[in-house]
């Protein structure tokens, strides 16, 4: 780079009245819409109980003495239970009627809970029962206004946002995929892709071909710019122009690299852009003996255990109804590929008819193999449930990427790359890409789901595992599993 043109690139982006305005706290940050969101919420409960207590007390007299954790307990019940539901989350579809569904749900679950906690264990001596009748009131006016201001932000968050840009730089053949990405994603700010550079006969070459085109980018950046992206190897980065980005990433505009767009905006790793070491350039929290690891897995025995008590005359009767169905055993039985890559016999209950292995290795919509009680099982997940065996014995993991079948492991092991970050870990019965996207019936949905469980290999924590558990028990409720 001409180092007049930097330094007024620099001086530009530090103090010049181009790049001033950005130096603010952008709306569609990750984390103010959700500050004001839960601010909101925690005020609104208390704010209606209060004036539904005044109009009671205008038109039949004194509602009595009652405690404060009246106004606290309901509305912190109310949070906990919208996060769960993505409520918090700027990238939640606000504006479907299946987030409108689970918002009323799961405050509905949650009021429950604190009027039975409310009911039964902090009302004594002096303090009143609160009303029901304005309990009632305030639960349903405090669902419904915070739907309506949710489904307000997510209108405002999205006319912001559509008028906003990211600035992609990257070779031809890097854009390109990106590009596919980024509409599949259906992202509502523009995608500006600069500058276009000489064809190369590969990524790396295409990367020398950048040349001096960088003053063309910055020229192309303005206050609606959300984020520049790179998409060169960081090593063919020029170190002044390392410098300027910092600045930028510091000062003015936020700075991704495409590994980190994904990760950030996604919730998925870029599979065609990390490099051989990616496995250990960061330490994940299910490396082997870590304490999370332990706790992890003592959780599973626990948990499994218990479960398979208390399940057992579910499991039975769902054993008798397969028999009764179709000829054939109940259980399935299949060779799937675990941790370190050592195989292992899955179980599962039988939801096609016998002799279909041979057939192909996905499952359709509408196959023809499925029973009918197969397709109940399969909808609501119960087909899973003697995995909760592999679990106990230690081949499984109650979260994790799901265990493939040793036959398309090794098509995935051939064509999909750094497919085997999958074995670093536990399979599971459930797991973040089987939340996030559902079943796979191509290499291409197989890529895809990689890319989640990569992420999952990378990013696992308690918050992300309770995140899966309650995305797993929204799927079997709604039955859209298949």
């Amino acid at each position: 780079m001409n180092p007049q043109v930097r330094s007024s690139i620099l001086f530009s982006a530090a103090e010049g009245p181009a790049l001033a305005g950005w130096e603010r706290i952008p709306w569609d940050s990750s984390w103010l819409p959700a500050l004001t969101l839960l601010i909101t919420d925690l005020l609104l409960w208390p704010a209606l109980f209060l004036l539904l207590s005044q109009l009671r007390m205008a038109f039949a007299g004194s509602i009595g003495q009652f405690g404060i954790y009246i106004l606290i307990l309901p509305a912190v019940f109310g949070c906990l239970a919208l996060n769960t539901v993505g409520a918090y989350d700027r990238r939640s579809q606000m504006l479907t009627l299946n987030y409108a569904i689970w918002h009323f749900l799961s405050l509905c679950v949650a009021f429950a809970l604190t009027d039975l906690v409310l009911s039964e264990f902090l009302t004594f001596g002096d303090l009143i029962k609160p009303s029901r009748l304005i309990f009632v009131v305030d639960c349903v006016g405090f669902a419904t206004v915070t739907l309506v201001i949710r489904r307000w932000h997510a209108r405002t968050l999205r006319a912001h946002q559509s008028r906003q840009n990211f600035v992609l730089i990257a070779p031809e053949r890097t854009a390109n995929r990106f590009a596919k990405n980024y509409r599949s994603h259906g992202m509502p700010q523009e995608l500006r892709i600069h500058p276009e550079c000489p064809q190369g006969d590969n990524d790396d070459q295409e990367a020398e071909n950048f040349g001096g085109a960088w003053e063309d980018v910055f020229a192309h950046m303005d206050r609606n710019t959300a984020g520049l992206i790179l998409g060169i190897p960081t090593s063919k980065v020029d170190p002044d122009l390392a410098r300027l980005l910092a600045l930028l990433n510091f000062r003015c505009v936020p700075v991704y690299t495409i590994d980190s767009f994904f990760e950030l905006e996604w919730r998925q790793v870029s599979v065609e852009n990390i490099e051989p070491w990616w496995g250990f350039s960061q330490r994940s929290a299910l490396v082997r003996n870590s304490v999370f690891d332990h706790l992890k897995r003592w959780f599973d025995v626990l948990f499994s255990a218990v479960a398979l008590l208390i399940l057992l005359p579910l499991l039975l009767i769902v054993a008798l109804l397969i028999r009764v169905d179709s000829p054939g055993p109940s259980l399935f039985r299949q060779t799937r590929i675990g941790r370190d890559e050592k195989p292992f016999t899955l179980l599962k209950f039988r939801t096609m008819r016998i002799a279909s292995e041979n057939d192909s290795i996905y499952t359709t919509k509408n196959d023809s193999r499925i029973t009918r009680i197969g397709k109940i099982l399969r909808r609501t997940r119960l087909d899973e449930l003697p995995q909760l065996v592999n679990v106990l014995n230690g081949e499984m993991s109650l979260i994790g990427p799901r265990a493939e079948w040793i036959k398309c492991t090794e098509i995935y092991e051939r064509e999909l790359p750094f497919y085997h970050y999958r074995h670093l870990v536990r399979p599971g019965i459930t797991g973040w890409a089987q939340v996030c996207y559902g079943y796979g019936a191509s290499k291409d949905d197989a890529m895809e789901k990689l890319r989640y469980d990569l992420y999952y290999v990378r990013h696992c924590s308690f918050v992300l595992d309770l995140t899966i558990i309650l995305k797993t028990i929204q799927i079997m409720v709604a039955a859209r599993g298949r």
